[in-house]
């Protein structure tokens, strides 16, 4: 049985506001900043949503599959939670699906805040899968 192994880089690669969408909560973020003065923070921090996307993430049995480096945005809302998640590389075998899946569930982060208003965060997320 082969040995699997996730390894999960966490990089801030863009700071920037997402489009505003419809609902009542976004309606009200602020005007986008190029960055922010206090960024959003997963529960417990970095080390614990690494944690938790490393315990969650299923990578796929499919003898063909390889590995590489899955890379994910998402937004971090000014109510905590994740939205807009869009894969930038995927690697098929169904992880576009599992990665969204997992920040589907993820728990809400602390927002982030730029002069004492919530803002909306952009992040970038590379995630090495290696069998």
């Amino acid at each position: 049985m082969k040995k699997i192994l996730l390894f999960l880089a966490f990089f801030v690669t863009q700071i920037s506001l997402a489009q505003a969408s419809m609902s009542a909560i976004e309606k009200s973020a602020p005007i986008p900043y190029d960055s922010v003065e206090n960024q959003p923070i997963y529960p417990g921090g970095i080390n614990e949503f690494m944690k938790f996307i490393g315990k969650n993430f299923q990578a796929p049995t499919d003898e063909n599959f390889s590995g590489g480096i899955l890379k994910v945005s998402f937004v971090i809302e000014v109510n905590g939670s994740v939205s807009d998640i869009k894969i930038l590389n995927d690697l098929g075998h169904g992880t576009a699906q599992e990665i969204t899946r997992i920040l589907q569930m993820c728990p809400k982060w602390n927002p982030a805040d730029h002069e004492g208003k919530p803002a909306r965060v952009l992040f970038t997320l590379p995630v090495t899968i290696r069998i």
